[in-house]
């Protein structure tokens, strides 16, 4: 779930910087780090990512992140042991309950999309149109609303469709499948009137995140 910036009257910005040949991977071990993600479905690794120290976030490239998240949750479900990681090779005593991963089966796991909406049946709180607010509320748990957006008022633009509250599934409790609304938040109503009169933030939110405006 992404923002949607509509830079309305902004200008100047300068270009994002495309390469046209960019590779996939900047380097080799980037692409082993992505495969072995896919290959082990360990759950989400954003609370870990969340948990590492701002002075080596900051210094760490992105693969660096996701390896290190990676690496920390095998390690605390028990699935590796220190020394098998120094090692670089599993215990050959160790009985594992996955078997390997064939050629086939990798192959497959590259190209699978991830499907998170739910095929559930539930009535929406809020429907298009309809003025909300950011609930003015500080999870000490991972969450995905961002800060600005609290107390703020907007309109929903869209309905998303039904998924799990990701605040549920990283710590929080059992996954609760809710509504997910497009919002729009004018830019003035999140930074004042010193912001573009004509700028707007799009943001996909859940349903516990707002109320009524």
């Amino acid at each position: 779930m992404n923002g949607i910036h509509d830079m309305g009257g902004m200008q100047g910005l300068g270009t994002i910087g495309y390469q046209a040949s960019e590779p996939m991977f900047q380097e080799p071990w980037e692409g082993r780090v992505f495969a072995l993600i896919r290959a082990m479905p360990v759950g989400s690794l954003r609370p870990y990512i969340e948990r590492i120290p701002a002075a080596e976030y900051l210094r760490m490239s992105y693969y660096e992140r996701w390896y290190t998240a990676f690496l920390t949750r095998l390690l605390e479900q028990g699935i590796v042991t220190h020394a098998e990681v120094e090692r670089g090779h599993a215990d050959p005593a160790a009985g594992k309950a996955t078997p390997a991963i064939t050629p086939a089966v990798a192959r497959e796991l590259l190209f699978k999309t991830p499907h998170e909406e739910q095929d559930i049946a539930l009535t929406p709180r809020f429907y298009v149109g309809e003025r909300v607010r950011g609930r003015n509320i500080h999870p000490t748990t991972h969450t995905r609303m961002p800060r600005y957006t609290r107390g703020r008022t907007g309109v929903v633009e869209r309905m998303r469709g039904v998924f799990h509250l990701p605040d549920r599934e990283h710590g929080a409790g059992e996954p609760t499948p809710q509504h997910v609304y497009l919002i729009r938040f004018p830019a003035r109503a999140l930074w004042g009137d010193d912001a573009p009169a004509h700028d707007a933030l799009y943001i996909d939110m859940w349903e516990d995140y707002l109320e009524p405006a």
